[in-house]
């Protein structure tokens, strides 16, 4: 029984070690983050239970990865320790404040409460104020030199702010990336490569040999979250005022740090943050609590790997691990071939979940994935799930099987094609032949932002396609009582209502037309600069392909896929019919006297009163020009609840600011 207890625990080593490896050292790990903590949590029991089987190898005693071999080294002049987990209020209790207790105050104890951030633990040495020398954790005894790297952030100071510093001072915090800038990253592909999460895209930043202007090292953030070494004559008392001394200094610390006295209010901190972690700008899976008094901190001490004053309060996975059951292969209004992930059904956050998009081909090819995988499901708030990874150990090749990609779309039989310019693209060519693409073409025509057709639903469009009545939007306007009769369950006043409201949708503004038609890739946005620039239908179809290069904000391939749309017969046939015969009709009569005419605008941060598209329509309706990105060229950036590094830059160039309140109070004057 010995031996294979003995066996049990060298091989749960040996897969922590390995995952340790994947995870610190490769950067690619292959499970999520509380499978591991699973497997280390069953070590440790097994461990304390039998500690003769205990030895210096083992990952219990240890803090995180090896530093790469590559990489120059620092030597920590106090360890960078990791933290103890726990995932519920018993084990807080039991793991944390329990144990504790005898030092406690019996009357009120004061605990500080922080985010746990997703990057990097980072070390900032600064002697005499200047910042001489910056390290990754590494094993927690000896880390990455990061020093030219982390020059180019911003946050962090190159010298500290006053003249009342230590003179030498190490500061500890973290390095993380806005989950806005990982988007940024993936889609300019900077490093030529996908990242999953930012965590890996922050590592692969401050692991980078060769720096260059190509490289924009504002993608990333920095936040500090207290010290280590420290040379002062002056005492510390509280780790909260440490905090406070570090913002004097002019290093960034987050916000969301409070003060708390009782278990009662630790959870409620923890469950407030867990509400509210995806409205922030960057990620995070947890808390981290500190005992406050430091003279109690230094009694209790720290282990080989952790610290027994601070613990980190960790939140419910947002990834799960499931059975991956087939790959079916949907049409979206423009064509493209998606591919979607059916799965073994799993709850993340209290929500059932199935399915995930893998976006195109060469995400199936990039993961190596097989029909029968186990794989690693991510999902980060409300956004769609992403299957993110696959657990090679897992597979059983006489259980899994290769994916078949497609050769004739899955509804309309079209040979299926792949496009120019991007060769990872499948598309049917049939167009609104294609009853898929047609569905997602409609539907996308009378959405709110476009046509604004009430009383027709998605399922409507679904019936009205499905059995011919509707092959075409110049159709939809074609609708009457007898052709809505045939729809099964509609009622008559459901018909009056539905055809008053296509009556109704007749006027509309240009931009909202030009919306409507489903131009690939133009936005609200761009249909509003079609709208400023061209304004009229006719200037806008005798466009030539520089007329649209020369429109700020389109680029080389929107232009084209403008100037292909109004080359096809068959679009400029649909578009006659909808203006000269069903009498679809728009004002673009402005009020120029109104505030915003003719403003360049952006916008940036969370408005709380007002949904952001019914902002920009009203803007555009007021005759503004919006815009993505800040430049010397804006004239007003309207800033909500967040706002993000868009404000900094709109600052140093004089930019007009307006918050939330001044925009309302301007709208509703016009």
């Amino acid at each position: 029984m010995k031996k294979s207890l003995k066996k049990e625990i060298e091989e749960l080593r040996n897969e922590i070690h390995y995952h340790n490896h994947r995870y610190h050292v490769l950067n690619h790990p292959e499970i999520p983050d509380y499978k591991f903590d699973e497997l280390l949590y069953k070590l440790k029991h097994l461990e304390n239970l039998f500690p003769h089987l205990i030895t210096n190898n083992s990952p219990t005693k240890s803090v995180g990865g090896i530093t790469l071999l590559n990489i120059k080294k620092i030597n920590h002049i106090i360890p960078m320790l990791s933290l103890n987990n726990v995932f519920n209020e018993k084990d807080l209790f039991l793991k944390f404040l329990n144990p504790i207790k005898n030092l406690l105050n019996k009357t009120k104890n004061y605990f500080c409460c922080e985010l746990k951030f997703d990057g990097i633990a980072t070390s900032l040495l600064y002697n005499n104020g200047q910042l001489i020398q910056a390290s990754t954790r590494g094993n927690g005894i000896i880390g990455e030199n990061i020093t030219n790297n982390i020059l180019y952030i911003n946050d962090i100071p190159h010298k500290l702010q006053g003249n009342n510093f230590p003179s030498i001072l190490e500061v500890r915090g973290e390095i993380f990336m806005k989950k806005v800038n990982l988007n940024i990253l993936n889609q300019n592909n900077i490093f030529n490569k996908q990242f999953a999460n930012t965590r890996s895209a922050v590592l692969s930043f401050l692991r980078l040999k060769n720096i260059n202007n190509n490289i924009n090292y504002n993608l990333l953030n920095f936040f500090s979250y207290g010290i280590g070494f420290i040379q002062s004559k002056k005492k510390i008392s509280s780790h909260i005022k440490i905090l406070k001394q570090l913002k004097n200094y002019g290093l960034p610390i987050s916000k969301h740090t409070t003060i708390c006295t009782s278990l009662k209010e630790i959870s409620f901190f923890y469950e407030k943050i867990k509400r509210e972690r995806n409205n922030f700008l960057y990620n995070i899976d947890g808390i981290v609590i500190k005992i406050d008094n430091i003279k109690i901190q230094k009694i209790l001490g720290c282990t080989s790997h952790a610290p027994k004053w601070a613990i980190a309060y960790k939140f419910p996975p947002q990834e799960k691990i499931t059975i991956l059951k087939n790959i079916i292969f949907q049409i979206g209004r423009t064509g493209v071939i998606t591919p979607v992930g059916k799965f073994k059904t799993i709850k993340i956050d209290g929500v059932n979940i199935s399915n995930a998009s893998l976006y195109n081909i060469n995400e199936i090819k990039k993961l190596n994935l097989k029909i029968g995988d186990v794989i690693v499901v991510q999902r980060c708030g409300d956004v769609i799930p992403k299957i993110i990874n696959i657990i090679k150990k897992e597979r059983k090749n006489n259980i899994t099987t290769n994916i078949i990609f497609p050769k004739i779309c899955p509804d309309c039989k079209s040979i299926l094609k792949i496009k120019n310019y991007n060769k990872k693209t499948l598309y049917c060519p049939s167009d609104l032949n294609c009853k898929s693409q047609l569905k997602g073409y409609l539907k996308h025509f009378i959405s709110r932002n476009a046509m604004n057709i009430n009383y027709i639903g998605n399922q409507l469009i679904n019936k009205l396609v499905d059995i011919n009545l509707v092959k075409n939007p110049i159709d939809l306007f074609n609708l009457n009582i007898n052709t809505l009769n045939k729809i099964p369950h509609l009622g008559n006043k459901s018909i009056l209502k539905i055809l008053n409201a296509i009556e109704i949708s007749k006027k509309t503004t240009f931009t909202r037309f030009l919306y409507s038609l489903g131009i690939s890739e133009v936005g609200l946005v761009t249909a509003n600069n079609l709208n400023k620039h061209f304004q009229n239908l006719s200037n806008f179809l005798n466009a030539d392909l520089k007329d649209f290069y020369s429109i700020s904000g389109i680029g080389k391939k929107i232009a084209y896929n403008l100037y292909k749309f109004i080359n096809d017969k068959k679009k400029l046939y649909i578009i006659n019919k909808l203006v000269n015969e069903i009498g679809i009709n728009w004002n673009n009569n402005i009020i120029i006297s109104n505030f915003f005419y003719k403003k360049k605008i952006v916008l940036t941060g969370k408005l709380i009163s007002i949904n952001r598209l019914k902002v920009i329509e009203k803007l555009i309706n007021l005759g503004a020009m919006i815009y993505n990105h800040i430049s010397k060229n804006i004239d007003i950036i309207i800033v909500g609840k967040n706002p993000g590094s868009k404000i900094f830059k709109a600052k140093k160039l004089n930019i007009i600011i307006i918050n939330e309140q001044q925009l309302l109070e301007l709208i509703n004057k016009n």
